[in-house]
């Protein structure tokens, strides 16, 4: 798991490698925001469903959640 802070050192999410290589990012309080699937080279977000785009697109996800 890897773990996301703030420039003030705060935890604000992590992300974890699941089956397939798949990496989820999570909330600091855990809620599922999506998804990078390596073998498509695509982004998920969990909350829609909906590709973000190509490539690893993670911490995007990450700033929505924040900007909420």
């Amino acid at each position: 798991m890897q773990v996301i802070r703030n420039s003030r050192g705060e935890v604000i999410g992590h992300i974890t490698v699941v089956h397939g290589g798949i990496q989820q990012i999570r909330s600091k309080g855990g809620r599922l925001l999506g998804w990078y699937d390596p073998q498509s080279d695509r982004t998920v977000d969990a909350k829609t469903g909906n590709w973000m785009g190509i490539g690893n697109q993670l911490m995007m996800l990450l700033g929505n959640d924040l900007n909420c």
